[in-house]
């Protein structure tokens, strides 16, 4: 079943996103199915140890990998997939998984801007979604796409079309955050009629959700208040983002003794790992591809973390 074979005293993070039925109405980008989920957990089960919080962090401490491959199972953006699919095939199982949403869109009930790219790619094609971004660039800024210098742009991404990648590298952080976020909600409010907190509400998990999910065996960890890339934010604002997260989690007693960071984007940089070694954070996952093994166990403030789709 999996791109990847999998190695004795390997140690290899799965990072999950959207997980759902295959006839599920609401149109998102790269979903992984249900059943191929399903498929993966039974596949992970009988061919390795999943780690539940304290079996990987006694192993971070101890420096001592096991023999026979272990998995780690992460789940980003706290998406109402993770409560109506993936919390029940994991309790079933008796399986700890590791999850991490943004509290931002669950407090105030917004939705993120990560989310508004996602909705628009699945719903307009991409080459109009361009046109718009650049409609509103000259409409407004008085930028003309000429003068963006978008040759020069890096545009190589796992799993995107260039096209995809370009999106969502104009609207993430290549454009100014006024400029971004002006052109993203203008893009979004003229694709979706409905509220922005009744899409939220369909999008995310709410405190109730989280409650009844870390009382069984369920890990929550930060994943920062806004999503923002880390590395472009000055170190006080690095901190807000993780000290607003702490805050949600010990304000709604969904707290755990160890608590862990999932970089928004993978992005990181050396303040970031400043500020969780001040905030005794027990590691930091990243969005590069690789195991955790004798070699790298020590950076537990960049461990690797491959996304599902390697294991397709």
């Amino acid at each position: 079943m999996p791109k990847i074979n999998l190695k004795e005293n390997n140690i290899y993070i799965v990072m999950y996103h959207y997980v759902r039925e295959k006839n599920n109405k609401d149109k998102v980008l790269n979903f992984l199915e249900l059943k191929r989920f399903k498929d993966q957990i039974n596949f992970f089960k009988k061919n390795t140890n999943i780690l539940n919080n304290d079996e990987f962090s006694s192993i971070l401490k101890s420096k001592n990998i096991r023999k026979k491959p272990s998995v780690v199972l992460t789940f980003d953006d706290g998406y109402t997939d993770h409560y109506k699919y993936v919390f029940p095939i994991l309790s079933e199982k008796k399986i700890s998984g590791f999850f991490y949403p943004p509290i931002k869109a669950i407090e105030n009930k917004i939705v993120l801007d990560v989310n508004k790219i996602h909705l628009i790619l699945a719903k307009e094609r991409n080459k109009e979604v361009l046109k718009l971004i650049f409609f509103y660039l000259k409409k407004y800024f008085g930028i003309k796409e000429s003068e963006l210098s978008l040759n020069k742009l890096k545009l190589s991404r796992r799993f995107d079309d260039k096209e995809t990648i370009l999106i969502k590298t104009l609207l993430q952080n290549y454009l100014p955050l006024p400029q971004r976020k002006k052109i993203l909600d203008l893009i979004f409010n003229r694709i979706f009629k409905s509220s922005e907190s009744s899409i939220s509400k369909k999008i995310y998990i709410d405190k109730r959700n989280m409650t009844e999910m870390a009382s069984n065996a369920m890990i929550f960890g930060s994943h920062g208040y806004n999503h923002y890339w880390w590395e472009t934010l000055k170190i006080k604002e690095q901190e807000n983002e993780l000290k607003k997260s702490i805050n949600f989690f010990k304000k709604n007693k969904i707290f755990n003794k160890a608590l862990s960071v999932a970089y928004p984007y993978g992005s990181y940089n050396h303040d970031s790992i400043k500020l969780l070694k001040k905030y005794n954070i027990s590691f930091a996952l990243t969005s590069k591809p690789g195991t955790v093994n004798k070699k790298n166990l020590n950076n537990i403030f960049t461990l690797p973390r491959f996304d599902t789709n390697d294991f397709k």
